[in-house]
């Protein structure tokens, strides 16, 4: 891999992990479902699936609560969020944004 090959991956995974932080953000906020957080992030609901699937490999434990009878009626809460301090995302929650938003 060469020197722009790997700027790019890493590009990439500073991206995916912005994101990760954003949305485990907002989760903690407030009553979120995938409709809500889509509204609230602009992402596609296929990006935010990932997404929150994947908050367990930086260390936040995320978890559905099921509201009603089926297994869509419900929100997203947060448990434990590892190594993170949420005090520190919300004090950066525009810069990580705009990590967002830069590519």
């Amino acid at each position: 891999m060469d020197r722009a090959q790997t700027a790019a991956v890493a590009g990439r995974q500073r991206k995916a992990y912005c994101r990760k932080l954003c949305v485990a953000w907002l989760i903690d906020r407030g009553r979120h479902d995938l409709n809500s957080l889509g509204e609230a992030t602009g992402m596609p609901r296929r990006t935010l699936q990932d997404c929150i699937a994947d908050l367990g490999d930086i260390g936040i434990v995320c978890d559905f609560v099921q509201d009603g009878p089926r297994n869509r009626h419900g929100h997203y809460v947060i448990r434990d969020w590892g190594d993170h301090d949420p005090r520190w995302i919300e004090a950066h929650f525009e810069r990580l944004l705009g990590e967002l938003a830069a590519s």
